[in-house]
């Protein structure tokens, strides 16, 4: 629990260890995010018998909706409008992917989550923050924002291939407008202090990158500049997803440039 939320972390376990966890949140009688298609029969089991009166998802990615077609069958479950497509057809995701979160299902019957929406005495604002994905949106409930995987940590060096961090710095910047005390994020919770900071670090990036581009220096080189210690993660995530994820994909987001 982080106050009057519950935080409830998955992951799919493999010899012994979970490769790797994410939260959802239940706040208000109301869920966000459902896990990852591997743990869905636990996250539903574990919400059974509770009030639920919405499912509401920030994106597509497979760890985020796990659980939704178990949960759709008995509330309401809500999903931004650019997700609807992708959900009725989702790509088949890479063998590490599915190991570690699963194969996504297709879904339908699930309804657009409107800019505000209210849950009997519980008003919700939708806001679009797109960088993580192309649908990615946050939710503001009373000081409270639940906002998927648009705010990582200072810790960050790898991304995914999809993703654009400069729409991200964006998105920050428009949720930094709202007021909220905590992030509930799919890494865990973050003041709003700490939302500043991994701001400042990606801000921080982006000048290393762009004035050391602006040298003429390779990506390669602008990598080993700005991550001059690779942790150990780091180098095992971009090793077993053949560069899905990647430090040199968040040179090349951040400088906009195309990732092959």
């Amino acid at each position: 629990m982080h106050g009057e939320v519950e935080a409830v972390k998955v992951g799919t376990e493999v010899q012994g260890r979970v490769l790797h966890w994410v939260y959802l949140y239940y706040y208000r009688n109301l869920l966000f995010d459902a896990g990852c298609p591997n743990t869905a029969q636990e996250v539903f089991e574990h919400f059974k018998g509770r009030e639920i009166k919405a499912v509401l998802i920030t994106h597509y990615h497979e760890d985020h909706i796990g659980a939704v077609n178990l949960f759709k069958e008995i509330t309401d479950v809500y999903v931004p409008e650019e997700s609807l497509e992708i959900l009725r057809n989702p790509p088949d995701i890479p063998k590490y992917r599915k190991i570690g979160w699963g194969q996504p299902e297709k879904i339908e019957g699930v309804k657009v989550a409107k800019e505000v929406m209210k849950f009997d005495d519980v008003e919700v604002r939708m806001i679009k923050t797109p960088g993580h994905s192309f649908d990615h949106v946050s939710y503001l409930v009373d000081d409270k924002l639940f906002c998927g995987d648009l705010v990582i940590n200072t810790a960050q060096m790898v991304c995914m291939r999809e993703e654009n961090l400069l729409k991200t710095i964006e998105s920050i910047e428009k949720v930094l407008k709202y007021d909220f005390n905590y992030a509930y994020t799919g890494v865990g919770v973050a003041s709003r202090d700490e939302v500043v900071e991994y701001l400042n670090y990606l801000k921080g990036l982006k000048e290393k990158a762009e004035m050391l581009y602006a040298e003429g220096k390779t990506i390669d080189e602008i990598v080993a500049a700005c991550f001059p210690n690779p942790s150990q993660k780091a180098i095992l995530m971009e090793f077993v997803s053949e560069k899905e994820w990647a430090r040199e994909n968040m040179v090349k987001s951040l400088l906009g440039l195309p990732r092959e």
